[in-house]
């Protein structure tokens, strides 16, 4: 039998509050999350979409897997049945990874960061559609209300059918099943760490017919010709702390938190997604736009507002 502290793969260093370490743990991956989009940039310098996505996963989970095997030997042999537990999980995780960073060959990282949060939104809506939850009325006033504030973020006056804004909004889709299969099967888990490392095994495989298209339809190397080291650094930096750690903080954080919670605190990629594109990437926001990205966030923010369990 797995003890309490073998479960979440890696035995922490300190034993504050279990709730308050979970938000903790998933407020640092919402701040990593929102680097990333930084960091996509950068890397697409000289990778392309899938090759990016797919040399970012190998790295992930072989890293993942040492790390895991040298830190806890004995629940590594008793965790094989993570990797069932992860496969759907792995699957959204994968297709809203190739869509957003697609995406973002098109569009600018902020923009990416706030659409990609809809997900907070979209989860009630999903959830009624594909899993038989009774959806409220508010969820549907706020979901318009979110898309209102998405036309402005966009700029739909000016609107000039930009790919990227669209392939990001099905990253926003597939990133709402990711979170509700987490929160499904991350508390039967024996090891969160060990069912983030399949979660990244089952994207990677979810990504090799797209990787296959694109390196034969494009005649395109697997690793480019004479990378820039930012390409290789950005693309090393997914993988350890997007991939690894951040991931792996979100699994273990929803071991104890709700779903609607966590989707509450994910959000948090969509403002550091600005910071850093504004600070690095020189991006910022017109009136209108801004306007448009405040308005997701208080409907995001109200939607968890107004399911939060009744104490």
């Amino acid at each position: 039998m797995v003890s309490k502290k073998q479960k979440s793969g890696l035995r922490p260093l300190i034993k504050p509050n279990k709730y308050s370490q979970a938000v903790l743990e998933l407020t640092l991956a919402g701040i990593i999350w929102g680097a990333s989009f930084t960091l996509v940039r950068w890397a697409l310098i000289d990778f392309s979409a899938t090759t990016l996505i797919f040399w970012r996963f190998v790295i992930a989970f072989l890293v993942g897997e040492a790390i895991h095997y040298f830190a806890n030997r004995k629940l590594f042999k008793n965790s094989w049945s993570d990797a069932r537990l992860a496969l759907l999980a792995g699957v959204s995780l994968g297709l809203a990874l190739f869509l957003q960073t697609f995406g973002l060959n098109y569009t600018t990282a902020t923009n990416s960061g706030f659409i990609t949060s809809l997900y907070v939104v979209l989860i009630p809506m999903i959830a009624a559609l594909f899993f038989k939850q009774k959806i409220k009325m508010h969820h549907i006033v706020l979901s318009l209300v979110a898309f209102t504030g998405m036309g402005f973020l966009l700029d739909l006056k000016n609107f000039t059918a930009n790919i990227g804004d669209l392939l990001t909004l099905g990253a926003a889709f597939t990133s709402a099943f990711q979170i509700i299969f987490i929160g499904k099967a991350a508390k039967h888990a024996k090891s969160a760490f060990r069912y983030n490392n399949y979660q990244t095994f089952w994207s990677c495989i979810t990504i090799l017919p797209f990787l296959v298209i694109e390196v034969r339809g494009k005649n395109i190397n697997l690793w480019p010709e004479n990378p820039q080291m930012l390409s290789i650094m950005s693309m090393v930096a997914l993988a350890l702390f997007v991939s690894i750690l951040a991931f792996y903080l979100q699994v273990r954080a929803q071991q104890t938190l709700s779903t609607t919670t966590s989707s509450m605190l994910c959000l948090l990629e969509g403002p550091f997604a600005f910071i850093f594109a504004a600070y690095f990437l020189s991006e910022s926001l017109q009136g209108a736009q801004l306007f448009g990205a405040l308005v997701i966030l208080l409907s995001c923010v109200l939607s968890v507002y107004m399911d939060r369990p009744k104490t």
